[in-house]
């Protein structure tokens, strides 16, 4: 071997460590190229997460009233679920209970008694299928009241009791209420709406002021004329 070879081995040997040098080095950069990749990625993926988080929010924002606009737990129609025959409320400040209103076809017959303000009235019902089987409440069904769909709110509130109902006088005025039969957690019948009358004070005679004042104005006509006659009984008399 000649004086030159070792020299050139030398060179050699510097050499390829010098390649292998630059391409562990560029195994280190594109590691990181690849970390930073991994990174984006992860980051990708996070915003994808964070946009379904979005359509969640969405999704909660949803207002959900159970398909009634007004907040109501009503239809805006009557609906009959059970075949009802017959249905009829009961005035309960009576002994025995007296019939106050009833349904007759798609609207009532008779009236709400009038509720005092600050107090309530007691309704039972007598309920019939179409076969003319009573339907008992208490157990198996209950008797309900409501708001009518769109029906003004704060005139009353209400309070089922089973077999019967109380409503109750928020403030003086008038608004339309529902009756319903419910069967576990919902209602399998809903009547027409009837008006309910809030009042100061209930006019116990059945009749008002101004009706009162007619009666009076019927009597100073019955009076005068009484004075006619009695007048042209005299002038008769000096005539003759």
């Amino acid at each position: 071997m000649s004086a030159d070879e070792p020299t050139l081995s030398r060179r050699r040997l510097l050499i390829t460590s010098g390649s292998l040098g630059a391409f562990a080095l560029a195994g280190c950069l594109g590691g990181d190229d690849d970390d930073g990749s991994d990174a984006d990625d992860s980051n990708d993926d996070q915003s994808g997460g964070n946009g379904g988080d979005d359509d969640t929010n969405d999704t909660d924002d949803t207002d959900t009233h159970d398909g009634h606009d007004d907040g109501h737990d009503v239809d805006a129609e009557p609906f009959d679920h059970i075949g009802i025959g017959s249905f009829s409320l009961l005035d309960r400040s009576h002994d025995p209970a007296e019939e106050a209103a009833w349904v007759h076809d798609d609207h009532w017959d008779g009236n709400l008694p009038q509720i005092p303000v600050d107090e309530s009235i007691s309704l039972g019902a007598v309920i019939e299928d179409d076969d003319g089987e009573p339907i008992e409440l208490g157990d198996a069904y209950e008797l309900r009241a409501a708001l009518a769909h769109d029906a003004p709110d704060g005139v009353v509130s209400f309070e089922s009791h089973g077999d019967h109902v109380s409503i109750a006088g928020e403030t003086v005025g008038v608004t339309d209420v529902v009756f319903q039969i419910w069967h576990d957690d919902h209602a399998d019948y809903q009547s027409p709406e009837i008006t309910a009358q809030v009042v100061e004070e209930v006019d116990e005679d059945g009749h008002d002021h101004d009706d009162h004042d007619d009666h009076d104005h019927d009597h100073d006509d019955h009076d005068d004329h009484d004075d006619h006659d009695h007048d042209d009984h005299d002038h008769d008399d000096h005539d003759h």
